[in-house]
């Protein structure tokens, strides 16, 4: 016996909608376990501002002067480490761009490159975690509780694949920044 023609495009269709229902069951999968990871996350989303932090943290833990003038000195300490090793972070990928202009570049010099590439992300990320210990330290109870939602706002926002500043990184002022 064989097939008809209405048979085999019967099959080809009853095909082609199993896999249209299979890839629309997997798309809602995957928006509800999107939903459900923002959703563990408090509640609360606060939109973290990308100037006077200082301000932004007074104004919603309410600090008092005390709380203030320490933070200034922890934040004041925190940028002069963070720059300085973003420096060596620059440094190091100045490096690697100029090992990467010879046609046969040295690959255990990269290596290594990459290794203190890391390290170095490492201890920016140390101090930047160390910079948010010290301000809870400083803080009560309720005070800590925003400290963590705002905390975990800034990680949320990290975390995005496109967030709101991508498309300015490297513009200072409206112009590219050549440094980099």
């Amino acid at each position: 016996m064989r097939p008809t023609i209405k048979s085999i495009l019967f099959l080809l269709v009853l095909l082609l909608l199993g896999a249209n229902i299979a890839t629309v069951i997997t798309y809602r999968n995957h928006l509800k376990s999107e939903q459900n990871l923002s959703g563990n996350s408090n509640s609360e989303k606060i939109t973290i501002p990308d100037q006077q932090i200082g301000r932004f943290f007074r104004d919603t833990l309410n600090l008092d002067i005390n709380q203030q003038q320490k933070f200034r000195t922890y934040r004041r300490e925190y940028h002069q480490n963070a720059n300085q090793i973003l420096n060596e972070l620059n440094a190091i990928r100045f490096e690697m761009a100029g090992i990467l202009k010879y046609s046969q570049p040295d690959n255990e010099r990269l290596d290594s490159l990459a290794i203190m590439l890391g390290e170095k992300h490492t201890q920016l990320k140390q101090e930047t975690f160390n910079y948010y210990f010290n301000l809870q330290n400083e803080l009560n109870p309720d005070q800590q509780e925003k400290l963590s939602v705002i905390f975990e706002s800034m990680l949320y926002n990290d975390q995005k694949p496109h967030s709101q500043n991508q498309g300015n990184r490297g513009k200072r002022n409206g112009r590219k920044n050549r440094s980099r």
